[in-house]
């Protein structure tokens, strides 16, 4: 590995929830265990599929990587994307001890990406020192205390009754104080989030702009006016 690829590892670890308040060389303690691996994958090859065992977390060092689910009719769901170098993914399913997946994550682009084995955890005493021990086990706790915040969001925005209350959710939560949206994902990628087609979702947003709602400017999205929007909530 060279100096370059080591900087920017440790560089998307400073970033993630799993490493908070930890030194460099804390941090290059972590990616020299055994139990952990950084693997380079192309763009469209999978970083787990669903039935795969759920032995490892991940963060994402470099890349961007789409974490979905196939009903059995054929259609993909959007569960999240994994765009920002250190984002951790799929350690619920290793703490929780389910047997397999049943989503999967692939890669967008080529990415890279560091997996953390359930073995580290599990002698994660006697792996590193009792500092780090405390360290990672604190962070854990904020890093799934946050999962089941966001997730009380998706089961709030899932139980809408409308497109258009599914937009106003989803923009109100991503909002900055100035009505910019703080993620601007494609239309693809939000109506796969919304879980509704792209033609529904598109059209909907067409009509909310014609009626001064919203402005819409390629994939960016500005609330033009809070009081019409929060109607639909």
């Amino acid at each position: 590995m060279s100096k370059e690829e080591n900087d920017n590892i440790v560089q998307a670890l400073e970033h993630s929830g799993l490493c908070r308040e930890f030194t460099q060389d804390e941090i290059l303690s972590l990616i020299e265990e055994k139990d952990t691996d950084i693997k380079r994958y192309e763009k469209g090859s999978f970083i787990f599929e669903e039935d795969d065992t759920p032995d490892k977390l991940y963060v994402l060092i470099e890349g961007y990587v789409e974490v979905s689910k196939m009903t059995f009719s054929g259609k993909k769901i959007l569960i999240t994307t994994i765009e920002n170098p250190g984002d951790m993914f799929a350690e619920v399913y290793m703490f929780m001890g389910k047997g397999k997946y049943d989503m999967s994550a692939k890669a967008v682009e080529e990415s890279v990406v560091l997996s953390v084995s359930c073995d580290f955890f599990e002698n994660i005493s006697h792996n590193i020192k009792a500092g780090v021990s405390a360290k990672i086990r604190k962070n854990l706790m904020s890093i799934f205390a946050m999962k089941a915040y966001n997730l009380s969001g998706k089961v709030r925005l899932l139980g809408c009754g409308s497109i258009r209350e599914k937009i106003a959710l989803y923009l109100i939560e991503n909002q900055t104080a100035s009505g910019q949206i703080t993620k601007n994902p494609s239309r693809e990628e939000l109506s796969d989030y919304l879980n509704v087609t792209r033609p529904s979702l598109s059209r909907e947003l067409g009509n909310m702009e014609k009626e001064g709602i919203i402005k819409l400017d390629g994939r960016k999205i500005t609330i033009v006016s809070q009081d019409k929007l929060e109607e639909y909530l």
